[in-house]
């Protein structure tokens, strides 16, 4: 249930309480209260529903209140969490909240975006807005009169906490869009009858009663007149809001004047009825008028005008406005409309209304609607709103004559636009829609249809559609994303340095993607991918971060089986563009083994086997020749074509030898390529033995105080880790072809440019990414994805880390805080000449963390090694972070390799509240060894009621572009280091 859909419900809540229509009194049900055992108390967005699957459902008992036991592959889902278990116990409590889920699981798998872990049980409390959805195979007829599971979750979670309570009990801030569940109030009624009290607006004025019988009327009525500024209190009024009776509490009313017609014989007409009882069924019409006021929970209600008739569940107030407090945000939401009308008991109507956030009487935007209709007809509620309007100021943005759709999802069909000017686009507008809206089509839980058009200046206009889904089925969970758009491009590439004006193949440029995941039972999968770009600089110059950052663009089918600690996997890889370096898998299968015991546990078996048939791809040379290339930045990526087996076993010994953890092993390869460097086929055998050893030590020293260094004690925590491999090949690195890929293309197409800007028209040894991954053991694991990388070799790896740690926080709520961390390690060559270049040590590495406070740290990496011409890669740095004043961060990283590179960059960035209302971010690189600026942005934000206000700055010196942006947020509650922790810098 969205913001919108709460607001709605309460709008028909105030209604009908005013109407007093029928009722009856609700029911406290029971809960779980907050002594319970919970091994995860989970913040979400409560807007997302929570989806529980499992075969079979049934239904208990326990205190009187109904308990859903699920057995058999039990699914549950909230967003990025969910948790898998062989059987589960649900308690499910309405609150003022929304829904609270209490679940006890048993056999389970639990993941957040954290964290996995796996247990024996688990129990887990989350928060939504709407009751959970149960999709189910199969139910029970009948409830179940015993069930062990069920005792044990009430065992787990502390059987003397369930109880039933009243709402009154619930210690949680109540959300102001939904009704408190019914329970014992101030005032108590019985079923199907309403109280009424009336008094005096203020303690300083009286008011006045004209009491008259009309007999004109069957049956007769009493027409009250009261004036002299009234209050009315009403209770016992129940609502039905997306199917659950709940009742709303006391409801206060007030006005100047109002005039009440009512059944006959309720009150006597001699006497001032301040305080009366009836049916809810009886006859019951009331007018208000003047400064009217209604109130429940944290919502007002503003008009000037109110007439209300309960018998035909008709009703109007004009010039009505409400005011209701968003919990999240800690701000109002306003809703104003000239005429609101209750037509029938489930159909609303709002004339020349208009919506929104800004605190202002006259609000610096809104969205405003000629017509809003509600029909509220079974669980959901429609909405239908007309001749539609963003408007900022007095100034219309946007305008759409029909919106129409589920309350749960009303609002305006865009989503988000923007809009920059810059260099290489020129003036460039983005905007994102809302298709499902667009089309009419009612949304589908777990599903996000988007419309994207955008134009440019510079390069012309593109569109296309995206979307994303994570729902279930009858075979269990499914997710996946598809991206299809295309570009009219008459513009040229700026890609940076070197390549900053680069011609297209084709004006039509674009591309199409989709992947999915489809769980099946019993730990199966289903996968698939289909990838196509229209060019090779297509990705990198209309969307650099992913293409950067995301996985290769690429077309895959297959499917995964797993069973036990066994695990297998057949898949097909064609290629639907030809300019990248890749390998075409047609078909592969692969079969895992993990850590299986033999011989009494002595022994623990790992293997991995694969079988394909393989067709590797050279890069294609680009189209314009002005862009740099040269085959020889990838010189282990040949055309080549054949059947590609391997087999790999491991055998481990694990034991301890006092404080020290050994773990001696062997592991065999035999594999077997169609198609070599040279083009005839390859066999290999490969030997690799060692020796594992780990030793673990901590200290505690509680006596190491220190004001200036901020100690509280001080615990020290090392581990040193020794590694010997030995290595036999009978094939050597240079003879195999790289099948599988060790780089994603990103990074492929960098090294085609190295050669020649870099090195001197070839990679030397040293910087040959399969020589790094020998030393570094990269392919020697049972089941790395890149086999070939594995020769004759020897080394000794030494590790250790240190961890030290003290007590901050006050003397009753202490917690511990890492204070320094570090790690360091090197590699000892025995045949350095083969294996290091000539020198015994090398790949020496250091990560240092110094936390001098909460707020504060230091920072330090460092990577290098000792042979000529090797690299050394080195960084320090300082952050600091301020909640509420922003955050700074500098650091000074070279990178050297050899003779060939040698870059000295200093960075900076800060974020910094100038004053309540003003913020300015910035960030510069330097590079000091070449004497020029890398790249500059600075961005000054305004905030206000209405408002964020951003204007910003960049500059970037290796594609020679400056550009300007300029852009428009609403706000949305008030000034928070939460919702303005992006623009302090603390969400990095």
């Amino acid at each position: 249930m969205t913001r919108f859909h709460r607001l709605l419900s309460i709008l028909l809540i105030a209604i009908s309480a005013i109407t007093l229509s029928r009722s009856g009194c609700a029911q406290g049900i029971g809960m779980i209260d907050d002594g319970v055992v919970i091994d995860d108390e989970l913040v979400l967005d409560i807007q997302q529903e929570i989806r529980i699957s499992a075969d079979l459902q049934e239904t208990s008992h326990a205190n009187g209140r109904a308990v859903q036991l699920l057995t058999g592959d039990v699914f549950l889902e909230q967003g990025d969490v969910w948790l898998k278990a062989s059987g589960a116990v649900v308690f499910t409590e309405q609150s003022a909240n929304g829904y609270e889920v209490v679940v006890y699981a048993s056999d389970t798998v639990y993941r957040s975006p954290d964290v996995t872990r796996t247990g024996a049980s688990r129990s887990i409390r989350l928060v939504t807005l709407s009751p959970p959805v149960y999709e189910v195979r199969n139910r029970a007829t009948q409830p179940v009169a015993d069930s062990p599971l069920l005792s044990d979750a009430l065992r787990y979670l502390n059987p003397d906490s369930i109880r039933t309570v009243s709402s009154s009990a619930f210690q949680i801030r109540s959300d102001s869009f939904l009704p408190p569940v019914g329970g014992n109030g101030a005032i108590q009624t019985s079923a199907g009858t309403r109280r009424i009290q009336i008094r005096p607006r203020t303690s300083s004025q009286s008011i006045s009663f004209d009491v008259k019988e009309n007999t004109n009327t069957v049956p007769e009525e009493q027409v009250w007149v009261i004036s002299g500024g009234v209050n009315i209190l009403i209770e016992g009024v129940e609502v039905d809001v997306r199917g659950v009776p709940v009742r709303p509490g006391i409801v206060d009313l007030s006005a100047d004047q109002i005039v009440v017609w009512m059944q006959g014989g309720n009150a006597d007409s001699n006497r001032e009825p301040q305080l009366m009882v009836q049916p809810s069924d009886a006859r019951f019409q009331v007018y208000m008028e003047g400064n009217i006021v209604i109130r429940q929970n944290q919502n007002t209600i503003h008009a000037t005008h109110a007439f209300f008739d309960a018998n035909n569940d008709r009703a109007m107030l004009m010039n009505a406005e409400l005011r209701a407090l968003i919990p999240m945000t800690g701000g109002d939401f306003r809703v104003r409309a000239e005429r609101l009308r209750q037509e029938s008991k489930d159909r609303f109507h709002a004339q020349n209304a208009w919506v929104t956030t800004s605190p202002y009487g006259h609000p610096g935007y809104r969205i405003q609607a000629s017509d809003i209709f509600v029909e509220n007809s079974g669980q959901t509620a429609w909405i239908t709103s007309l001749n539609n309007k963003f408007i900022v100021g007095d100034t219309p943005i946007t305008w759409l004559p029909k919106l129409t759709g589920p309350a749960e999802d009303p609002g305006i069909p865009i989503r988000r636009g923007g809009v920059r000017q810059d260099q290489i686009f020129g003036l460039r507008a983005t905007t994102v829609w809302d298709l499902t809206r667009i089309l009419g089509q009612e949304k589908q839980p777990g599903t996000e249809w988007d419309l994207l058009v955008d134009y440019a200046t510079k390069r012309g206009i593109g569109g296309g559609v995206q979307g994303k889904y994570s729902t279930t089925n009858g075979l269990g969970r499914q997710q996946g994303e598809a991206r299809v758009y295309l570009q009219h491009d008459n513009g040229r590439d700026n890609l940076g340095l070197g390549r900053r004006s680069l011609a297209p193949e084709s004006d039509i440029r674009g591309e199409a993607t989709w992947r999915h995941r489809q769980e099946l039972p019993e730990a199966g999968l289903l996968f698939g991918e289909i990838g196509y770009l229209s060019d090779r600089n297509y990705l990198e110059q209309y969307d650099e971060y992913r293409f950067d950052r995301d996985k290769d663009i690429e077309t895959v089918f297959g499917a995964r089986q797993d069973y036990g600690a066994f695990s297998g996997l057949v898949w097909v890889r064609p290629q639907l563009y030809d300019f990248e370096a890749n390998t075409e898998w047609l078909p592969r299968a692969d079969l895992y083994s993990f850590s299986q015991p033999l011989a009494g546990d002595l022994l623990y078996w790992s293997s991995h086997t694969s079988a394909g048939y393989a067709q590797l791809n050279t890069m294609e040379p680009p189209f314009d020749p002005t862009d740099p290339y040269t085959p020889f930045g990838l010189p282990y990526v040949s055309n080549a074509e054949g059947v590609v087996t391997m087999t790999r076993h491991e055998l481990d010994a694990p034991f301890r030898l006092g404080p020290v953890s050994v773990d001696p092993f062997i592991m065999g390869e035999a594999a077997y390529w169609g198609d070599g460097a040279t083009g005839d086929s390859v066999d290999r055998y490969l030997l690799n033995a060692g020796i594992r050893a780990r030793l673990t030590a901590w200290k505690v020293m509680p006596f190491v105080r220190s004001n200036v260094f901020n100690l509280n004690g001080l615990a020290h925590k090392h581990e040193t880790f020794l590694e010997y491999s030995w290595t036999d090949s009978s094939r050597g690195i240079n003879e195999i072809p790289q099948y599988n890929e060790i780089d994603d293309n990103a990074q492929e197409r960098f090294r085609t440019h190295y050669t020649t800007q870099i090195y001197p028209g070839f990679i030397p040894a040293q910087f040959n990414p399969r020589n790094y991954a020998i030393r570094s053991g990269t392919g020697l694991w049972t089941s790395a994805p890149y086999h070939e990388l594995a020769d004759d070799f020897q080394v000794l790896r030494l590790s250790f880390r240190n961890r030290l740690q003290t007590k901050v926080g006050p003397a009753n709520a202490q917690r511990i805080r890492d204070w320094m961390i570090w790690e360091s390690g090197f590699s000892y060559f025995p045949d350095a000449s083969r294996d290091n270049f000539g020198e015994d040590i090398g790949l020496i590495y250091s990560h240092y963390r110094w936390n001098i406070s909460d707020r504060t740290s230091i920072l330090s990496d460092s990577m290098w090694d000792l042979f000529s011409n090797a690299q050394s890669v080195w960084s320090v740095g300082v952050l600091s972070q301020r909640s509420m004043r922003g955050s700074a961060f500098v650091s000074y990283r070279q990178v050297k390799a050899g003779s060939y590179l040698d870059s000295q960059t200093l960075t900076g960035s800060y974020s910094y509240q100038m004053s309540p209302k003003w913020i300015s971010t910035a960030s510069c690189a330097y590079d000091i060894a070449e004497g020029q600026s890398r790249g500059t942005a600075l961005t000054f934000s305004r905030v206000g009621l209405d408002f964020v206000f951003h204007f910003g700055l960049g500059v970037d010196t290796s594609k020679g572009n400056v550009g300007v942006a300029v852009s428009l947020e609403p706000r949305f509650g008030p000034p928070s280091p939460t919702n303005l922790g992006y623009l302090l810098g603390l969400q990095r």
